[in-house]
């Protein structure tokens, strides 16, 4: 760390607590991993708590020229939320909220899961309107700030069409609230020459006919390429503008402290079907028809259309044909009978076309929810299914539904010209929306240009052929960065770096990240995936599994126990850096295992069901090896728990004698420099007095062989 990093640690020691700075080995390679295929190592990690302390970072980093990247869950995947420089996490301090008008908006901070947010508007039928697959585990601050959608979230529902107001800290640690009276009052008395760019920045673009049709032509599907320019078109307002500059922009721009939405109606009746091709064409045209059917009050009928290639079936094992395509759709209504005109509608649209078997939409839970964990469980087999070593990437393109069938015919065969056997297609083909999984293994240069070389035909295929995005929901982060202006032109690109220029004049906010000189960036900071054990080498690091991990945010998650694992396995294997092996493996035995609870939750959540727990319980098998002193310590209780138990009262007494003495403060000074000093337990007020059981009900307990030993405990 140089003398720059040293300062500006010093100075954010004076108001943050060190229990919320990391600068040591293990936790600064675990929160400098993601979900994406990328890994940079952060110089200082900072567990953020308020807008007041994020300010003061802020500040203090742009005097000090620091670049600073933050990040909540870290479920992105284009490398967005990685840093080698100051990372700040806003997560477990970032969870308060408060629903308006009966759920029909609500004010949600950064650190909230999308899921949570769902379940506390349930009681209003209503729901958050963005649903990608994440939700149950991606926050509100990287949904709002990827422009992440889902499955039934297209342009008409995304964070762009919900936000109405935002509270964000700048660059130089200015809070503005667009939501509050005051706050913009201030903020245009301090700072007038900058709500007069934006101002001429929305004149710019909209005195330019074409480059206002194009904008708008490009986000009539889904497009997170590069920043949103969409505001300076559909915007007035300059705070506005700057609310809605904010999404999509990837912490490039600010920090957003608190965002402002509308909710949408959670219809009470759902039906689905899954429907059968013999070719992917004829698929795409059914879901281009089916796009057109509009209900009385003009709303779509279908809501949803899932689409799974061959080998998106033949990864979950479906039997149902050779060589299918399927789409998988969705319907809802307020009521069951406005349900059943809905499927009428779909039925009669589908006449025209030849499916594999009959259409039939079911509207019971038991039997729809199947189809859509079949559509959930594509992601986690294909991904399971990689060769150990390699990594399963998910790529994110969008084409206009008109182009549909030709574009997915076309995207189909070239992933297998460029030999990617096992890749499938899936993804929301009712917004020409389609994800593509490869397994790619970034171990030799020739796998490196395979892969550069695909990309540069997606490039060709999506931007040239059919003037689609080349990112649709995923984040441009740096997997796109190179190709931000291909896709846009020069004249878009010019106002997107315009509005980097005003808001981040010295590039220190998250830089790297959709603008990016250097033509070969998404090719460099691969992520390593070595062979570490078989019990989580099918792991991909999606982070799903840490709303379940109850050491999460207070030692390691289990995501993070798997990263530093594999990175003590690579140095093991590769010998070039004994000391940095040596303090992964020493900061790993407290912050990795002791603190483990070990009761597998962790798999509750896991798409891959991997289990971090089991994990831990072969590390400490491990570490007492039969014959061992602490084995054998182990061993003696086991075999003499009633007379361990009879010696601990006396101890018990002890101690409550001393509490009753000392007083709890004395009690509890005195304690912790024994725990400290000499590794004893540590005693706590909560700490039970001996205790015997009465004679009678030991004589009432029925005589049984087996012997069971309860722990009220996580342990069980």
């Amino acid at each position: 760390m140089n003398n720059k990093y040293l300062s500006f640690l010093k100075e954010i020691r004076s108001f943050i607590p060190e229990e919320r700075i990391y600068t040591d080995e293990v936790r600064r390679l675990a929160w400098g991993t993601d979900a994406g295929f990328y890994r940079m190592i952060p110089e200082i990690v900072i567990r953020s708590d308020s807008e007041k302390e994020i300010s003061r970072v802020l500040a203090l980093a742009k005097s000090s020229h620091l670049p600073v990247t933050f990040r909540a869950a870290g479920t992105s995947l284009s490398g967005q939320a990685i840093s080698d420089s100051i990372l700040v996490v806003a997560g477990k301090h970032w969870e308060k909220y408060e629903i308006l008008d009966e759920g029909k908006k609500i004010r949600l901070q950064p650190g909230i899961v999308g899921q949570r947010v769902n379940e506390l508007l349930k009681p209003y039928g209503r729901k958050f309107a963005p649903d990608p697959a994440s939700v149950k585990s991606a926050m509100v601050g990287g949904i709002v700030m990827n422009n992440a959608s889902g499955m039934n979230c297209g342009t008409h529902a995304n964070s762009d069409k919900m936000l109405l107001s935002a509270k964000i800290i700048l660059a130089d640690g200015t809070i503005l609230d667009t939501g509050d009276e005051e706050s913009k009052k201030r903020f245009a008395q301090e700072n007038p020459h900058f709500l007069q760019r934006v101002e001429e920045l929305r004149d710019q673009v909209r005195n330019n006919k074409e480059l206002c049709e194009r904008i708008r032509y490009k986000y009539a599907i889904k497009n997170v390429t590069g920043l949103n320019i969409l505001p300076f078109v559909r915007q007035d307002d300059p705070f506005d503008i700057i609310t809605h500059l904010m999404v999509g922009s990837e912490g490039t721009l600010a920090f957003l402290a608190e965002v402002t939405m509308n909710t949408e109606y959670d219809f009470p009746c759902k039906a689905s079907a899954m429907l059968y091709f013999k070719e992917i064409k004829e698929a795409c045209r059914a879901v281009v028809a089916m796009k057109k059917l509009i209900n009385p009050e003009g709303q779509w009928i279908v809501k949803g259309a899932e689409l799974l290639d061959k080998k998106s079936l033949a990864s979950v094992n479906d039997k149902t044909g050779e060589n299918l395509t399927a789409i998988l759709a969705e319907t809802k209504a307020s009521s069951a009978e406005e349900l059943r005109w809905n499927i009428r509608q779909i039925e009669s649209c589908l006449q025209g076309f030849e499916t594999f078997q009959p259409v039939h939409f079911t509207d019971k839970p038991e039997e729809y929810s199947k189809y859509w964990a079949i559509r959930s469980g594509i992601f986690p087999s294909v991904g399971g299914t990689r060769k150990s070593g390699t990594t399963c990437l998910i790529e994110d393109v969008a084409f206009h539904i008109e182009d549909l069938p030709e574009a997915t015919a076309d995207l189909q065969a070239l992933i297998a010209r460029h030999g990617y056997e096992d890749a499938c297609i899936y993804g929301h083909a009712l917004e020409g929306n389609y994800h593509f999984i490869i397994n790619q293994s970034f171990s030799s240069a020739e796998e490196v240009r395979r892969y550069e070389s695909l990309m540069n035909d997606v490039k060709g295929l999506v931007v040239d052929k059919y003037d689609g995005s080349l990112k649709a929901e995923h984040g441009t982060g740096r997997n796109m960065a190179p190709f931000v202006r291909y896709e846009w032109g020069d004249e878009a690109f010019a106002v997107m770096k315009a509005v980097k220029e005003l808001f981040d004049p010295d590039n220190l906010l998250n830089p790297g990240v959709i603008f990016n000189d250097d033509p070969e960036c998404h090719i460099k900071n691969f992520k390593p995936l070595p062979l570490t054990h078989p019990l989580i080498d099918r792991c991909i690091e999606c982070g799903f599994c840490e709303v379940n991990c109850l050491t999460c945010g207070f030692s390691l998650s289990s995501r993070q126990r798997i990263v530093i694992r594999r990175e003590i396995a690579r140095l093991k294997h590769t010998g070039e850096d004994n000391a940095r092996l040596e303090q992964l493996e020493k900061g790993y035995r407290y912050l990795g295992n002791e603190t483990c609870a070990g009761d597998g939750l962790c798999s509750l959540s896991c798409p891959m069901h991997i289990n971090t727990g089991d994990l831990t319980h072969v590390i400490r098998q491990l570490s007492l090896p039969k014959g061992s002193l602490g084995y054998r310590a182990g061993d003696f209780a086991a075999n003499h728990f009633a007379g361990i138990k009879n010696g601990l009262r006396p101890v018990l007494t002890l101690a409550d004698t001393a509490h009753a003495l000392l007083g709890t403060t004395a009690m509890s000074a005195i304690t912790k420099e024994m725990h400290s000093l000499l590794h004893v337990p540590l005693w706590t007020p909560a700490m039970p007095k001996a205790y015997r059981v009465p004679k009678n009900l030991e004589k009432s307990q029925p005589e049984v062989k087996e012997k069971v030993v309860y722990f009220p405990s996580c342990i069980n």
